[in-house]
């Protein structure tokens, strides 16, 4: 990897990069965000794109001028994230940190990495696209739920109003966008996994129609 201006990586290890390569931008950024938290860095956007670059060099340089990154992709991919993705939280002054979605995707992205198990898409998406366990991380926290648990063991009558709260991942403080966010996100996981697995789509029934009224309230609260 050539890096003429003598940059310093901080998120990874030249063991990790070859893993890292494979990602896409999203789950890059994903990662290097989870990194600099548990390494105490606090990272600007720019930095961030500077990351990426270091990284992967022929995905996130200046198209023909592969010494210099190429911010725009990156800073879009961070608006996107912190906007309607609800993947991450913070800003230039504070720094970035990861949201409970993406703190689930971090923890496997560090198991694949270790694992060496990221494996990229061939074709025409190849370029922001992996494929791996890391796509079912929200799946996998879902089915941790108090609400999954009690239906899957015969005690649906157990399931009450925190289960609700749980099961999506929000709470009476949360603000109203992050909580519709935190709902789309949730019910496009429950209809991608509804037809392998019954028991969540008989659980996410039961909970909106059990608990509708909650949901009406958190989105009258602002």
């Amino acid at each position: 990897m050539q890096n003429p201006h003598n940059i310093e990586l901080k998120t990874a290890t030249k063991k990790e990069v070859e893993s890292l390569k494979k990602l896409s931008t999203e789950r890059l950024i994903i990662w290097i965000v989870g990194k600099a938290k548990e390494r105490e860095l606090k990272l600007s956007a720019e930095d961030i794109v500077i990351e990426c670059w270091l990284i992967n060099q022929e995905k996130h340089s200046l198209r023909g001028y592969n010494d210099f990154p190429d911010s725009h992709t990156v800073m879009k991919r961070i608006g996107e994230m912190k906007g309607k993705k609800g993947l991450l939280i913070g800003s230039e002054t504070s720094s970035y940190f990861l949201t409970d979605i993406s703190q689930l995707i971090f923890a496997d992205l560090k198991a694949l990495v270790d694992q060496r198990k990221i494996k990229e898409v061939k074709g025409s998406i190849k370029a922001d696209r992996t494929i791996s366990s890391i796509d079912e991380a929200p799946y996998k926290r879902l089915i941790k739920t108090p609400a999954y648990l009690k239906l899957k063991s015969g005690k649906p009558n157990e399931i009450v109003e925190t289960d609700f709260l749980y099961f999506y991942g929000i709470n009476w403080h949360s603000k109203t966008s992050l909580i519709l966010n935190r709902i789309k996100n949730v019910d496009a996981i429950v209809k991608i996994f509804s037809k392998k697995d019954l028991i969540l789509k008989q659980v996410h029934e039961l909970l909106n129609k059990d608990y509708q009224y909650v949901k009406q309230k958190l989105l009258k609260q602002e």
